[in-house]
């Protein structure tokens, strides 16, 4: 803020390599395939999916400030809600029952990672249900129509 410099390539550049990871590979092969924008190899967008990632990138830079974006992924980095000696203990004398999903395309919070918290809620005597979801959409699974998650949610607080 000092300087007049925004690190807008920087950040740019970032969004567009973390969103590869929130999507899977199945998703970006259905959507651009090696769909070209034109005929003459070149340096620089050739790929429709290139294209797709400079506009990813552009749009993020409409959303967020870079600095807010640093301390969001910071917080993001040093997020451990389990790391607390008491932790669990709380979590358990509670009545709070917990729903785990994860989704077998998901890099950014991979099943094994979900399974984990699982076992550990139980171990500390919480009501925990946990379960994988099929969806080729990868982290952003949540964020669209995946019938079988809107279900697992729906039956979840419904019982």
């Amino acid at each position: 803020y000092e300087t007049a410099h925004r690190p807008d390539v920087g950040l740019a550049v970032a969004r567009m390599a973390a969103h590869v990871t929130y999507v899977s590979e199945q998703s970006l092969q259905a959507k651009f395939g090696r769909a070209r924008s034109g005929d003459t190899p070149r340096f620089g967008a050739d790929f429709e999916v290139e294209h797709y990632l400079d506009h990813q990138g552009e749009a993020f830079l409409q959303r967020f400030d870079a600095n807010t974006y640093l301390y969001l992924s910071r917080a993001m980095d040093y997020f451990q809600p389990l790391a607390r000696p008491d932790a669990l203990a709380r979590l358990a004398e509670g009545h709070t029952r917990y729903l785990l999903i994860s989704f077998d395309t998901d890099w950014r919070f991979p099943t094994a990672h979900t399974l984990a918290i699982a076992v550990q809620l139980d171990a500390a005597g919480a009501s925990v249900q946990a379960s994988e979801i099929a969806s080729p959409f990868g982290h952003d699974s949540f964020l669209l129509e995946v019938p079988a998650y809107h279900e697992a949610v729906r039956t979840f607080l419904a019982s």
